[in-house]
């Protein structure tokens, strides 16, 4: 007999952990997408709430008009 030991590893998604990992990783990226969103949204949204004196007083440039008008999936 041979001492010759074979190991058969099959494709990654072969295994349920496999094909969960895979998920979970989906899922982590697509929170982080989400909150990313989140963020912009809230921030532009605060934005808007300032007049137009406040933001000149804190000393907002004009763009802030175009990125209050952005979508928030938007850079």
């Amino acid at each position: 007999m041979s001492d010759t030991f074979f190991q058969i590893q099959g494709p990654r998604h072969a295994s349920p952990l496999g094909a969960l990992t895979g998920t979970m990783d989906a899922i982590g990226s697509s929170y982080a997408l989400v909150r990313e969103w989140w963020r912009r949204y809230r921030s532009r949204f605060e934005l808007a709430s300032y007049s137009q004196d406040q933001r000149k007083d804190f000393g907002f440039s004009a763009d802030v008009d175009g990125e209050i008008a952005k979508p928030f999936w938007k850079k």
